[in-house]
């Protein structure tokens, strides 16, 4: 049996839910950035997410923290010049990969209706909440082009490979960068062709047609998700004599 995504109980989150999930690994992670207990963050969030139905997204990023860690360790047997920098860079993106993921699941399951509904509800003004629903709708639209891109490449035999980006350098970034910095701008062009249609200019108060509202597993997500958040941050400055961003 194929282990698939499920978009029940991920899509059934309360935005705000999931915006405060976001918001309290955002706040550990900044605490929280050795391998021990970073680890065990980010081991929380892979449960999360497949338990509200990410199931592929969450082994995926599991297998990349995996590969993650890999490199680190590999870094370290490197002399120290080069191993400043590149530790340094994986150091930061293991640190990330908790919100990274969370993020991802977010992005996928929220719909800009209710997320726009959840904003206002939340009585944030509206040059904050209108750039926020576009970054939402752009990034997923500019990789499924980038993967549309990245095909068209194949296709030409100029796939994005070690071997030709040596060969091929200028040709192969060229073929990539090139319409994807088109789609950028149409994308951007579309988007607000719909913001508009929308009425996104129309003052008033703004509606969705799914109900926002708090149920029993938003605050049981919650509710999980402070309370390993908190004990873990306790226990690291427990037993290491306090926290330091």
């Amino acid at each position: 049996m194929a282990l698939t995504d499920d978009n029940g109980l991920c899509s059934r989150l309360d935005v705000r839910t999931k915006l405060a999930v976001l918001l309290a690994l955002i706040v550990t992670g900044a605490f929280v950035k050795d391998f021990a207990w970073g680890s065990m963050v980010f081991a929380f969030a892979c449960m999360l997410t497949f338990a509200i139905g990410r199931r592929k997204m969450a082994l995926s990023f599991a297998a990349s923290y995996v590969l993650i860690m890999l490199v680190f360790w590999v870094t370290l047997s490197l002399p120290r010049s080069v191993s400043g920098a590149m530790g340094s860079a994986v150091l930061l993106a293991r640190t990330c990969m908790p919100v990274f993921l969370f993020a991802a699941a977010f992005v996928s399951s929220t719909k800009i209706g209710d997320l726009t509904a959840a904003l206002y509800g939340l009585r944030l003004p509206r040059a904050l909440v209108v750039p926020l629903a576009v970054c939402v709708r752009f990034f997923p639209t500019l990789g499924q082009e980038a993967g549309a891109v990245l095909t068209s490449m194949h296709l030409r035999g100029l796939g994005l490979s070690p071997r030709n980006v040596v060969a091929h350098p200028v040709l192969t970034f060229e073929s990539l960068l090139v319409p994807l910095m088109l789609r950028c701008a149409k994308i951007a062009d579309e988007l607000a062709a719909s913001a508009v249609a929308r009425g996104i200019d129309r003052p008033g108060l703004r509606t969705s047609y799914s109900p926002i509202r708090i149920t029993a597993a938003d605050v049981a997500v919650l509710a999980s998700t402070v309370a390993w958040c908190a004990g873990v941050a306790a226990a690291k400055a427990y037993f290491e004599g306090g926290l330091v961003v």
